[in-house]
């Protein structure tokens, strides 16, 4: 994959996982405090996904 295109990439990936905070922090706002750590563990597994994961350019 070429420089340019993980750059791209990975700005997508970022995205996302910063979408998935914003979506926790209006939930975490909205439910009630005992639900809290399901929902965190919930976005730590989804951010946790490959689709969402930085690209790491081969050195060699």
């Amino acid at each position: 994959m070429s420089k340019h295109r993980i750059r791209h990439e990975n700005a997508y990936r970022k995205g996302g996982r910063d979408g998935i905070r914003d979506f926790l922090d209006d939930l975490l706002a909205l439910t009630p405090a005992e639900v809290h750590a399901d929902l965190k563990r919930l976005a730590t597994n989804v951010a946790a996904r490959p689709k969402y994961q930085r690209i790491e350019r081969d050195k060699s």
